[in-house]
């Protein structure tokens, strides 16, 4: 049985799922694909569908804020939640720029072992989805590569090699080709969803 926070919170998540995909005025973008899945589903389709990409991962509730603004920030000041919860001494972040997943260069087993260090469907769970936002080529030749951090020797921050490449500043929806969303459905008899009721439970 759910508490009145719960209930609640799931009804305040529902209308802003269905207040997203309401189409914003003066933007002709729509979100392209919508996987939904349980939770003990894989996602390895997707992740096949990214290869050869550079994209942005953020929670469906802040997709709300992009479309309105038209644009991806970056949050230096710290005020806005980041979707991954690490450390906000990240190299990109300090430097005002997007963090994004650079997903072009060719699989090798060490570019694996770092891209499941930071999974970019890490975020979604049940009850919080994620949006992926696919940059055109176009935006490319203005993407930051990870190996800045190297020439700078700024090993006091924190990045994530072979994988992350950072936008300076403020990334346009212009520059954004598609919008994918992923939303993850509760599997009542897994583990992790028993798990879940116990810390429920116990608070």
């Amino acid at each position: 049985m759910h508490s009145p926070l719960q209930e609640c919170r799931a009804v305040i998540y529902c209308i802003l799922i269905v207040y997203y995909l309401q189409p914003v005025a003066g933007l002709d973008m729509d979100i392209s694909k919508k996987y939904v899945r349980r939770e003990t589903e894989s996602l390895d389709d997707l992740e096949i569908y990214l290869e050869g990409h550079v994209f942005h991962v953020t929670r469906l509730v802040n997709l709300v804020l992009i479309l309105e603004d038209g644009e991806i920030r970056p949050s230096r000041d710290g005020l806005l939640k980041t979707t991954f919860g690490s450390s906000t001494n990240t190299f990109f972040r300090n430097r005002n720029c997007v963090s994004l997943f650079d997903y072009r260069p060719a699989l090798t087993e060490e570019i694996r072992i770092f891209r499941y260090r930071c999974y970019p469907f890490q975020p979604a769970s049940p009850g919080n989805g994620i949006a992926i936002l696919i940059l055109q080529p176009e935006a490319y030749d203005f993407l930051i590569p990870w190996t800045q951090w190297k020439d700078e020797k700024a090993w006091g921050e924190m990045v994530v090699p072979h994988v992350e490449a950072g936008y300076p500043g403020s990334l346009p929806l212009r520059l954004i080709a598609e919008i994918i969303s992923v939303e993850i459905t509760e599997d009542p008899d897994s583990l992790v969803a028993q798990f879940r009721k116990i810390r429920e439970i116990v608070g």
